[in-house]
């Protein structure tokens, strides 16, 4: 069965709001995750916590209405970031061998689940891929008074 745009969304919002929250709340924690000990890397909380706030209200744009299209474009470019970062820093050995992999793994698996949100908002994902709707909230009734997009007018 094929990963659908909303199978996507859903896994990516998770991710996004335990890793967020995560990083934003307990950062000694995610510093222990990457390898590194909180009491001597006590400079890493600031960016950790910058981090967990962006990825936090990422995780939480997904779960409220918008262009799930454009929301997926946006993670493609910020999750292949991230990959690219975790690579480098891996190649670069300022993570250890397993903690780059592990961080690799999860940006890579996160820009395939933004680019599922990105591709069936443009319908070049399955044959069942509901048209991207917006934020208008008038476009989901049919019927008398429902809203029409611009090319149906």
């Amino acid at each position: 069965m094929p990963l659908r745009r909303e199978h996507a969304r859903i896994a990516l919002a998770t991710i996004r709001l335990v890793n967020g929250a995560l990083a934003l709340l307990a950062p000694g924690v995610m510093l222990r995750r990457l390898g590194a000990d909180p009491r001597t890397h006590g400079v890493a909380i600031y960016p950790l916590r910058m981090f967990g706030i962006r990825t936090v209200v990422l995780g939480v744009e997904l779960l409220v209405g918008g262009s799930m299209q454009h929301k997926g474009k946006v993670g493609v470019v910020i999750h292949a970031a991230d990959a690219a970062s975790a690579i480098t820093a891996g190649l670069r050995r300022q993570l250890p061998p397993r903690v780059a992999v592990v961080a690799a793994g999860i940006s890579v698996t996160n820009t395939a689940l933004a680019l599922t949100i990105a591709r069936e908002g443009m319908n070049g994902g399955n044959d069942h891929a509901v048209p991207d709707r917006g934020h208008d909230p008038g476009a989901r009734r049919g019927g008398p008074g429902a809203r029409t997009s611009s090319l149906a007018r």
